[in-house]
């Protein structure tokens, strides 16, 4: 969640919801700064920017992939919501939007290594409060060619959230922390295959009271 200060002069923001992103084998890191986003080098030098929302939005999110030259933002009000999800291409040109114009936290943004997919994760209760507790987030796949999202969540328990959505090496499996919706519960690491034909698949408990899962 993001909140603006009354001053004008800082931004406080939940660390955990802001992320920047540094494309394999590659030399240049991309970060977002309220409602820019950056590119700069590892060196420190020849910072660029590349994008700047047109309304104001703030962008929270951000998965570069340089081989393609695409790029998936996820951008929200000071409140974390009025989310919308796109993907940009290096010159700053929209080209799809993924999602917008639903209410409710969304979270988890990750490009298909075709950047033909998008995965996230969405509240799909549509809750807002003032401390961005989510009742109900699934995981779910966004399909470019065919505009169409599906979710793979499968048989998540109820009164829990998966989160932190991060696909395996192969594609072929997700991996995400999984919690009570109370918000200071056990979190756990879960694996679950993706199947799109029963867009569902076995869920598998990996690692007991852990969070933020990366598979590298």
């Amino acid at each position: 969640m993001l909140t603006l200060a009354e001053s004008g002069q800082g931004f406080n923001l939940y660390l955990n919801q802001i992320n920047i992103s540094w494309p394999e084998n590659s030399t240049r890191v991309y970060f977002p700064v309220f409602d820019k986003l950056y590119r700069i080098n590892t060196t420190g030098q020849g910072l660029q920017l590349m994008y700047q929302t047109p309304d104001g939005s703030l962008i929270s999110e951000v998965d570069a992939h340089e081989t393609d030259n695409i790029i998936a933002i996820k951008t929200n009000d000071v409140n974390g919501y009025n989310v919308s999800i796109l993907t940009i291409d290096i010159f700053g040109n929209e080209l799809d939007t993924i999602l917008s114009g639903v209410p409710g936290a969304v979270s988890g943004l990750e490009l298909s290594v075709t950047n033909q997919q998008v995965l996230y994760t969405y509240d799909v209760s549509g809750f807002e409060s003032s401390d961005y507790r989510r009742l109900d987030s699934r995981i779910f796949v966004y399909d470019i060619p065919s505009a169409t999202a599906t979710e793979i969540s499968g048989d998540k328990p109820n009164g829990t959230n998966d989160l932190q959505a991060k696909y395996s090496p192969n594609e072929a499996q997700i991996i995400f922390m999984n919690t009570s919706n109370d918000g200071i519960s056990q979190q756990d690491i879960v694996i679950i295959d993706v199947d799109f034909d029963q867009n569902m698949g076995a869920r598998e408990l990996f690692i007991s009271d852990a969070f933020m899962p990366d598979w590298k």
